[in-house]
């Protein structure tokens, strides 16, 4: 399914070609702009063009003014169409559970982790900041809904991004860990439970909401999946370290880091 951002520039190209004007220049003319704004406004990989520049779009192709408004608002939020159940579902909770064996969950990152991780992904540098931004605002649930978090011990010597990356998202992981609404938990390498991939569980008002992530998340309500996600973290859970221990091993990996950035500094 193409992103937002594809389905914009899309529209963009097919509207100015339907307005009559056949090539990026004869439409920048009519404009009263460079070409290179117009090129750039039909091509994905740049960001998402003004409100000024997509008004004067309308204007001039006959295109609906709220329906480039709309895709672009959708573009700049840096969240998939494909991700959209679950992050609404997510917003609205009441609790959350996250079972990641690989990588911190969304919800726990710092910046630097996730450009880290945006960027390992091949995303554009313009689209990390807004994948960023939009990772930041889904962490403000941190506070406000009870949160459990089961991270795989792997987690905390995995690399990624560099030793000052991991020590702060480490770091981060304390300060999270000590927060009263957050449980979290480390399952040892020592067990096998968990090789099924990450899960999230959003429980609001009586809806379970899962997402299993993959190449792109899968979110469903469907109560036979819901079953099964729901006993498999709670097999996930019931295998790992308590609370305290788990801080510790969060704590004793930001140090390890810590002194990996030491070396890791004087080599660079």
């Amino acid at each position: 399914m193409a992103t937002p951002r594809e389905q914009l520039a899309e529209i963009l190209k097919q509207v100015r070609l339907d307005a009559g004007f056949e090539s990026h220049a004869a439409l920048a003319k009519r404009l009263n702009v460079s070409r290179p704004v117009v090129s750039k406004a039909e091509n994905a990989g740049h960001p998402v063009p003004s409100d000024a520049i997509l008004a004067a779009w309308a204007g001039v192709t006959g295109i609906g003014l709220d329906v480039l408004m709309g895709l672009a608002e959708r573009a700049r939020s840096g969240t998939p169409d494909w991700f959209m159940p679950y992050r609404q579902a997510e917003a609205q909770a009441t609790i959350l559970r996250c079972w990641s064996p690989f990588v911190v969950p969304g919800i726990g990152q710092t910046r630097g982790y996730m450009r880290a991780l945006f960027q390992d992904e091949g995303h554009y540098l313009d689209q990390v900041d807004e994948l960023i931004a939009a990772r930041l605002e889904r962490q403000q649930v941190i506070g406000r809904t009870p949160v459990t978090l089961v991270i795989g011990q792997a987690v905390l010597s995995r690399p990624v991004g560099t030793p000052v990356v991991m020590a702060e998202q480490c770091a981060h992981l304390v300060t999270i860990a000590e927060h009263s609404g957050v449980a979290l938990h480390v399952l040892p390498d020592s067990t096998s439970m968990g090789s099924y991939g990450a899960f999230d569980i959003a429980t609001a008002d009586g809806t379970v909401t899962v997402c299993l992530e993959t190449v792109e998340d899968i979110t469903s309500t469907a109560p036979d999946l819901v079953r099964k996600v729901t006993l498999a973290f709670e097999r996930i859970l019931g295998a790992a370290l308590p609370r305290s221990d788990s801080l510790t091993l969060v704590r004793t990996a930001e140090g390890s880091w810590k002194a990996r950035t030491e070396s890791w500094q004087v080599q660079a």
